[in-house]
């Protein structure tokens, strides 16, 4: 058992049919119907560039200024008369004044302070100069202006946060307003942030304001509820445990006390924005937390717009603008930001970077690089950063249009622990195809379905987690107990950011023990006679029945080596209560469905019936692996995995005590539907 107490401070240095609700028959354009609003039907946008010959080259160029200068705070007014912190970097002369004339402006709007995000950006070493929520000297010496926000509600913003609500988003649209009314702004604005900075970058262009001309966007989230917080119909307890603590900590205490004496003319602002964060926990932060764990329709379940209106996915296609995205193999985001592509790419141009890692590491990865920029490796994002908005802000020919629409890193291509990817024309990868495996009794992987009855397995519910919330003096703080061994995983390096991560521990790569602690049900494939490339979604059909009313089922994907080593390739997680999937919104490749869509509403609950058998199918996050001739394809089965989502307290009771029976027979054929790529269309 592992306790996992937060605070903010601490964190800051990550044709199956039964079960399915709507039965209508979706309409396959070109090989495959694609996810649109979060995960409804969109055709692939005819006009997207084919691309044929893409080819990564490293863009860079020499500083236009030789220093860079920021501007006092300042604030900004909103309509509703919240006051927006916002610090302005400019270029400078040698001496630090700043320079005359009008520049394109890049926007940042942060949860995690703008003060902090400045004062990285100054001392940090030159290669870390993403957008960080603060100053960007290597964009600011080439012609740029920074300019960083601190959402409303966080930092020394006034305003009680809920956080990415919607008064909070119309503050972006007041922050953009304020930029276009500067003198020294030329009218060409881009946003640009990453992770919740990547988040406002992509819901502010989504209200389309005309001075936006572009966004760059690095491991931001798509669907809230699916892709984060409610994986699976459970409650992502674990992420919640460091992210809003983080958020609310960083808001409040010594930083802004010490941001008052430091700025003596808004000192009355910020510690009133002081005080209103810390009423944060009593008005949001603790109902949101304790509405989750008490099972309170809208916030355990996806009724209403509490987390729609969070989703950047749900309206991405309302976007106008040339948007970049860089997402992660293991990122807290994994599942969205494919599917922000998706919606992206039918009206812009978009381009999809997948980098390895998790969410932090990605993002180190990324300033740092992956080795010299070839045809199929990226540069490092400042460079990625520069071209794309040297191309849209400054009008420069940066050959944005002979990047590669799609690149992702795929999981053992490369060899010595080297980091290898591969392009392509598109996502889903235009040559990926269905290939459905059944799950037999005898716990191997084969492409025969079950001819008879074969052996059952059998998995049982394990001690609950134990997730607590609480107000201490003015700092909110959560803390997760997890008693199914997934504390020692690749999900617990998922789900803290990747800060579960920094000390390494075998567990982390190789599965091998989580399995064995949870008693999985195991099914594998024999040693493959040649290379496998899976790449995209994963769906597995389960049959199952349970002794309770409640019961989930949480599948690892794994590549498994001549040693026994079981490298985590993906993971789904699905509580049985909502295995109910709207086929309409669901995605089908070559008539197969391969990525379910839930509905996760109170309407659709279907308690399970004690001995009953039901199809449950589920979704398994997407990513790229290459699976070596030599090596097995695993597929584990378990009652739970608690870092990646914990009952609420009602629906634990329930499934207390449960044993789940998982079937093989020709009724019952459990099944898994891999993505499968030739070989051939690796680079």
């Amino acid at each position: 058992m592992s306790s996992h107490a937060t605070r903010a401070g601490s964190r800051l240095l990550g044709a199956i049919a039964a079960g399915i609700l709507a039965t209508s028959t979706s309409t396959t354009f070109a090989q495959t119907t694609t996810l649109g609003t979060r995960g409804g039907l969109s055709q692939t946008n005819p006009a997207i560039t084919s691309n044929a010959s893409p080819s990564w080259t490293s863009y860079s160029r020499s500083e236009d200024y030789p220093n860079a200068v920021t501007l006092p705070l300042q604030y900004i007014t909103t309509s509703s008369g919240k006051k927006l912190a916002v610090l302005v970097s400019m270029p400078a002369n040698w001496l630090g004044i700043k320079a005359s004339g009008r520049f394109p402006v890049i926007l940042t709007q942060t949860a995690y302070r703008i003060d902090v995000g400045q004062l990285l950006g100054t001392f940090a070493p030159s290669d870390t100069t993403l957008m960080i929520g603060g100053r960007d000297d290597y964009m600011i010496k080439r012609g740029y202006i920074t300019v960083a926000v601190d959402a409303a509600g966080t930092g020394m913003s006034t305003g009680e946060t809920q956080l990415i609500g919607a008064e909070e988003q119309e503050a972006y649209a007041a922050a953009v307003k304020w930029v276009t009314e500067q003198s020294w702004f030329d009218g060409n604005l881009g946003l640009a942030g990453t992770s919740y900075l990547g988040i406002t970058s992509l819901l502010t262009a989504e209200q389309r304001n005309p001075a936006v001309k572009a966004a760059f966007t690095v491991v931001p989230m798509g669907d809230a509820y699916r892709g984060v917080v409610g994986v699976g119909g459970m409650l992502n307890a674990e992420f919640l445990s460091i992210w809003l603590p983080l958020t609310q900590g960083l808001s409040v205490g010594v930083l802004n006390a010490g941001e008052a004496l430091l700025n003596l003319k808004y000192a009355s602002t910020i510690m009133a924005a002081d005080a209103q964060h810390a009423a944060a926990i009593d008005s949001w932060y603790l109902p949101t937390v304790n509405g989750g764990l008490a099972n309170q329709q809208g916030i355990a379940t996806d009724d209403g717009d509490f987390w729609s209106v969070r989703s950047p996915v749900e309206r991405a296609s309302q976007i106008n603008v040339p948007t970049f995205v860089v997402g992660a193999a293991n990122d807290i985001f994994q599942r969205d930001e494919p599917l922000l592509y998706e919606q992206l790419k039918r009206n812009v141009n978009s381009k999809l970077v997948i980098v390895p890692g998790a969410h932090v590491q990605s993002i180190l990865g990324l300033i740092s690089g992956f080795g010299s920029a070839s045809a199929n490796t990226p540069p490092k994002g400042k460079q990625l950063l520069l071209q794309w908005f040297d191309q849209y802000l400054k009008g420069k020919s940066t050959g944005v249009t002979s990047m590669p629409n799609v690149t992702q890193f795929v999981q053992g291509y490369g060899t010595s622990g080297a980091k290898r990817f591969a392009t392509a024309t598109d996502w889903p990868h235009p040559q990926m195809s269905p290939q459905r495996m059944f799950l037999r009794g005898d716990r191997s992987l084969s492409n025969a379905a079950p001819a008879s009855s074969e052996t059952t397995a059998s998995i049982s519910e394990p001690k609950g987690a134990s997730v607590t919330a609480s107000r201490v003096l003015n700092n909110f703080i959560a803390s997760v107990s997890i008693n199914d061994g997934s504390n020692c995983s690749s999900s617990i390096v998922q789900w803290t950011l990747g800060i579960g991560g920094v000390l390494p521990l075998a567990c982390h790569t190789d599965s091998s023990k989580v399995e064995t602690a949870q008693g999985a049900a195991i099914y594998q494939t024999p040693a493959l006679g040649s290379d496998l490339y899976i790449n995209g979604p994963i769906q597995a059909d389960i049959w199952m029945s349970a002794t309770n009313t409640d019961a989930a089922l949480a599948v690892r994907v794994d590549d498994v080596d001549a040693s026994g080593v079981a490298t985590p390739i993906s993971t789904g997680l699905l509580s049985a209560r909502y295995r109910v999937v709207d086929a309409s919104r669901s995605r089908y490749v070559n008539g197969v469905m391969i990525q379910p869509w839930h509905p996760f509403t109170a309407a659709s609950a279907q308690p399970l019936v004690p001995g009953k058998p039901v199809l449950m199918q589920v979704e398994v996050f997407p990513n790229a692996a290459l699976i070596r001739a030599g090596h097995r394809l695993r597929v584990a089965i378990s009652a739970s995995n608690q870092a990646q989502g914990v009952w609420p307290t009602p629906l634990q009771a329930n499934a207390n005590g449960n044993v789940t029976t998982i079937y093989s027979d020709p009724d019952h054929p459990s099944s898994v539907v891999l993505p499968v790529v030739p070989t051939s269309a690796l680079n």
